[in-house]
């Protein structure tokens, strides 16, 4: 029954008691009814999105552990279209959730008894940034809209010498009005699938629960990783020419390898593999290339042995037990951390591009750190759908980000690439 019809029926009673005492006392047990009623029903009503929200950092006093098994609902409530409540899985977690709807008691008007899982958790979010390792390079910020503009910077304030003011009449201290320009983010949807038997039941389903969550992660890192490296936005064609599917992560925003080609084209043949030519590229880059602790060299493992090959690349094994080691980081050059990743490419052509099949080539990338940032606009959420030509259910796990650069390309160098490190 529902509440506007369980209303309806009340009214009608009404209109049938006469006497003032019956009155009484039938306003009084409609009351308790109601109350009653409304308790029992109580997801039948409209509730607020900030009532769901357990990616909040808000809530940075919950177990891991208690936020896992949210998430265990979560996907079992998605995948197999049932309210998280009647899940037999819910009893089970009944304790833990009564922790989470507490800690909801605490940022809503006393109405966190009405939370169910509605996304994922911040402790799944985590976990993809965590096995982020060229993303993680670079900061992030939280957009509040699907286009965020940021007034980013373009030249640092400058501080004068001023003298001492021993009069009414004394020198006013110089302005300094630093330049900026809007970088706007637009948020980007990246996407990982996963289909389902349509024979799977909640019991069958909670064993392979971790294993889900971990393919959910993997997929999103490497889209993210990809776009971060690889990517190059429409208009067509792509920078690598095998790139030719448009829900290919790699369109998704412009990433290190066309900064450097295009934005102040820092390249450096490194056909001849010396320090000489590693420098070179931190050189041409300029101001953004001088301070080793806001730079990163980001290449294959091919072009980590190539650089292994150079007397003058400092090992982890080496650094000393105070040392700050980057995700992914497997040396230094010139103090400078060495991070590795998979997704640099090593079927690249000397001009550092990929052309076709038999191509042996990689790169290294060095890159200003704080040149560029991730906006982030949405947490991950999943949804299913029934394909009943195939008797599946297809599970489409999302999230809205960008990353962008900080800095004007036409005139700015914040990343490098050497190119035609090989053959691999």
């Amino acid at each position: 029954m529902k509440v506007k019809e369980a209303r309806k029926l009340i009214d009608q009673v009404r209109t049938k008691i006469k006497g003032k005492k019956d009155a009484q006392f039938m306003d009084k047990q409609i009351e308790t009814s109601i109350r009653k009623f409304m308790d029992q029903n109580r997801l039948q009503r409209p509730l607020r999105k900030t009532e769901f929200d357990i990616s909040s950092a808000s809530l940075s006093t919950i177990k891991p552990e208690v936020l896992r098994k949210a998430d265990d609902l979560y996907i079992l409530s998605v995948i197999l279209n049932r309210d998280p409540q009647e899940l037999k899985l819910w009893k089970t977690y009944d304790a833990d959730m009564s922790e989470l709807r507490k800690a909801m008691d605490t940022q809503t008007t006393a109405e966190g008894y009405e939370w169910i899982p509605t996304g994922f958790s911040r402790e799944l979010i985590e976990r993809v940034k965590l096995e982020l390792k060229v993303a993680a390079l670079f900061n992030r910020i939280t957009m509040p809209t699907s286009t965020y503009v940021l007034p980013a910077q373009g030249a640092d304030a400058v501080a004068y010498r001023t003298p001492e003011s021993l009069v009414d009449s004394s020198t006013k201290i110089t302005a300094s009005t630093p330049r900026t320009r809007r970088v706007t983010f637009n948020a980007v949807k990246l996407a990982s699938r996963i289909v389902f038997s349509e024979e799977m039941t909640e019991d069958s389903l909670i064993p392979v629960l971790p294993y889900i969550k971990e393919r959910l992660v993997e997929a999103l890192v490497v889209a993210e990783e990809q776009a971060v490296i690889n990517g190059d936005v429409l208009p067509a064609p792509h920078q690598d020419n095998d790139v030719v599917n448009l829900m290919d992560a790699r369109w998704a925003w412009n990433g290190l390898r066309w900064w450097a080609r295009n934005c102040g084209t820092v390249e450096v043949d490194l056909g001849t593999f010396n320090t000489q030519n590693l420098r070179a590229i931190r050189r041409a880059m300029g101001i953004y290339g001088a301070d080793p602790a806001k730079l990163a060299w980001v290449t294959s493992i091919c072009g980590y042995f190539a650089l292994m090959s150079n007397t003058d690349v400092l090992t982890v094994d080496k650094y000393g037990p105070q040392a700050t080691i980057l995700k992914g980081e497997l040396g230094k050059f010139d103090n400078v951390p060495i991070v590795v990743s998979e997704y640099v490419r090593s079927d690249l052509d000397a001009n550092g591009l990929y052309s076709g099949p038999g191509n042996t080539r990689t790169i290294l990338i060095l890159v200003y750190r704080n040149g560029f940032m991730f906006g982030d606009r949405r947490k991950v959420t999943l949804k299913t759908k029934e394909d009943i030509e195939v008797d599946q259910t297809i599970g489409v796990a999302t999230q809205r980000l960008d990353f962008q650069g900080l800095y004007a390309c036409a005139t700015e160098t914040p990343v490098g690439v050497g190119r035609n490190v090989g053959p691999c």
